[in-house]
């Protein structure tokens, strides 16, 4: 907001007949109605005039003719430009501006002119499994049950409930592939012979495979004492099994996660490309987003997928399915927003230079108690080549909307990353968020 004592500035682009003047502590700010239908509202700013001010309140203050609206913005922009001179990444008044249409938004209602333009521009890249879908939980339960027979060293007491819940933490976003590889990797170091000479040999201990079975029997996927005695078909590449087993689980058990409905309606209302950006293939990704009922939002056009779409396969943090992803929405990759739950995918999206990368923890794979290293590491950036990682972590989806018109705005003013999150956009956020 600058360090010029006194100076006036017209917030009407926002608030018709509105005005607003900085004291020389630059530490409070009067915001002054004329309208004799509003009441005199305080905004506060409690920190340097480098942080965003504050709103205590929405205001509502009715309607005005277009041609003095028009006006009144362009006044409000020279303010705003000449607050921007003074350190502010957003003024007030824009950023009050910005968390209005998206509550119009939600509403069904228009937003403001120039954050709906702003919008326009901007693509939403989400992962699949872990953000848009609650799909890794069940998923890594089927990857866990299919390995665990050939764990080096596996017994039954070592098949656990902790057990699994570190494997799919700590498997979450990686390829079925890599977790082959790192288990015959044991093996081997065990002198134990690979998983693919095992399952041809038959040589699994029946007393894992007992335990096993319970499970498998749970999910619906056939068990090994049915394939053994050809009650059921047992698929002698060990990949494919996974892949058809997976996409059998997920047509039913693959849900949305939490607020993801809502939000994909009012990034929706907001005029905001979306689209999915995978390492996980086809069918398994398109047949989730039919079980969660979002093809209204991503029909089989915009679901891209690292391992279908290229030959070889292109697995996260390659940048190649975010690139794909961003170049289908006609939008540059710096203007473009990427969601991620995953290393490997925030470590894909930097590599493609992703605009801002939203990391998300609120899938059910990603207990409480680990939400804050989780979000660490996402924003620790250690799959990334320069290093970068999530700009901003958040647990509760519907707060995105919020985010990306914020993204929208500051590259609209030419601005890129890292950006400065204004107070006033970090105090409306429900939920924990890391920054």
């Amino acid at each position: 907001l600058g360090s010029v004592e006194g100076l006036s500035c017209s917030t009407a682009g926002m608030f018709p007949a509105a005005s607003f003047t900085l004291s020389s502590s630059i530490n409070v700010c009067h915001l002054r109605i004329s309208q004799k239908s509003a009441a005199a509202v305080d905004l506060k700013a409690s920190t340097p005039a480098s942080r965003a001010v504050s709103v205590r309140r929405p205001l509502h203050l009715g309607s005005v003719g277009y041609k003095r609206a028009r006006q009144q913005r362009a006044v409000a922009r020279k303010a705003d430009c000449r607050a921007l001179k003074g350190g502010v990444t957003m003024s007030a008044s824009t950023m009050i501006g910005v968390l209005g249409s998206v509550e119009a938004a939600e509403k069904g209602e228009a937003p403001v002119e120039e954050v709906a333009s702003a919008c326009k521009q901007a693509a939403v890249l989400f992962d699949f499994d872990g953000t848009l879908g609650d799909t890794e939980t069940p998923a890594m339960e089927v990857a866990y049950w299919e390995l665990a027979p050939y764990f080096a060293g596996i017994t039954p007491a070592g098949i656990t409930e902790s057990a699994k819940s570190e494997f799919i933490r700590d498997n979450a976003g990686k390829a079925f592939e890599f977790m082959v590889e790192v288990a015959d990797e044991a093996r081997s170091k065990a002198g134990m012979s690979s998983i693919a000479e095992a399952k041809a040999s038959k040589s699994e201990d029946p007393s894992v495979l007992a335990v096993v079975d319970e499970a498998r029997a749970r999910f619906g996927l056939p068990t090994f004492k049915a394939m053994r005695s050809g009650e059921a078909k047992e698929e002698a590449d060990f990949l494919t099994m996974q892949k058809d087993e997976t996409v059998e689980a997920l047509r039913t058990l693959a849900k949305p996660c939490p607020g993801v409905p809502s939000t994909l309606k009012t990034l929706g209302a907001m005029g905001v490309r979306v689209a999915i950006a995978t390492t996980s293939g086809k069918p398994r990704v398109p047949v989730s987003v039919v079980a969660a009922e979002l093809t209204e939002y991503f029909p089989p056009e915009k679901i891209h997928s690292g391992e279908s779409d290229f030959d070889p396969p292109r697995f996260k943090p390659d940048p190649s399915v975010y690139l794909l992803a961003a170049e289908s929405e006609k939008a540059a990759p710096a203007d473009a927003v990427a969601v991620e739950d995953s290393a490997s995918g925030v470590g894909s999206a930097s590599n493609a230079g992703v605009g801002l990368i939203v990391g998300y923890v609120g899938a059910s794979h990603i207990a409480d108690e680990v939400a804050d290293s989780h979000a660490r590491m996402l924003m620790a950036g250690t799959r990334a080549d320069n290093g970068q990682g999530a700009q901003i972590v958040i647990s509760d989806m519907t707060e995105l909307p919020k985010l990306v018109a914020f993204f929208a705005m500051e590259r609209a003013q030419g601005r890129s990353a890292p950006f400065t999150f204004p107070q006033e956009l970090l105090a409306s956020i429900k939920g924990q968020y890391w920054v």
